[in-house]
């Protein structure tokens, strides 16, 4: 990169800064389709992050949409809004404001949290929360990307790890008396639904993909790691 290309990137990127109410803190990668001055400086490789970042979140609201339906009595403003609109309000808050007491809690403590016997909130959210606490931070919190931003392919590669295990834990986590924590894939009214299943299988392969992405940009090598979902063991990210 020549001098004057990278002035010009540094200028785009002091403009795309003060563009951005930071009042208004971004919770996901922006649409690229909005346009803006924003995507001069961005590289082919920064959209392609902040597409499968788009796609892990959105996938992420479908599932939390599908589990409140299967377990009603988890969703504490029922009566306040719509499941589509409890949902849109959780993923428009940034992840500091959504519960105080979690604020600095890991997504792996607080998907614990979810299957815990002794918690008497909101499992539904507490797992999706979790989740998503876990996929921004293998972003490294990165909401924009540029050409400068930098990931982490393994972050990356054990947020897909770490997705596995929390789906062992919806799939297998009961209370004492034996019943499920939450409902998710099984029989309804007589046909084996696998949908979640199947909505899980491809939040993991979006986050395997642009592990990959990544570490063959870098051209670095990704330590892979067999999991032990029964272990309930999360990798670091």
């Amino acid at each position: 990169m020549n001098v004057h290309r990278l002035v010009v990137l540094l200028l785009l990127l002091a403009v795309s800064g003060c563009s951005h109410n930071p009042h208004e803190p971004r919770v996901v990668a922006a649409d690229p389709d909005s346009g803006g001055i924003e995507r001069f400086a961005k590289s082919d490789i920064d959209e392609v992050v902040e597409l499968h970042q788009r796609t892990a979140i959105r996938d992420l609201k479908t599932l939390m949409v599908k589990l409140y339906k299967r377990n009603p009595n988890q969703r504490h403003d029922k009566l306040s809004r719509t499941i589509e609109q409890s949902v849109e309000l959780v993923f428009s808050m940034p992840l500091e404001q959504l519960h105080p007491h979690w604020t600095n809690k890991p997504g792996s403590e607080i998907i614990h949290i979810a299957f815990e016997q002794s918690y008497q909130g909101d499992r539904v959210f507490a797992f999706i929360v979790g989740l998503r606490r876990m996929l921004m931070a293998s972003y490294d919190f990165h909401t924009e990307f540029y050409y400068f931003t930098s990931l982490d392919e393994q972050k990356l590669y054990n947020s897909a790890r770490n997705i596995e295990t929390a789906a062992w834990m919806l799939a297998n986590k009961r209370d004492k008396n034996g019943q499920l924590y939450l409902l998710s894939d099984g029989l309804v009214r007589g046909q084996r639904n696998l949908s979640y299943q199947r909505l899980i299988g491809k939040l993991i392969a979006t986050q395997d993909n642009i592990a990959n992405i990544i570490d063959h940009k870098e051209g670095r090598i990704i330590r892979t790691t067999v999991v032990r979902t029964a272990s309930m063991v999360f990798l670091p990210i």
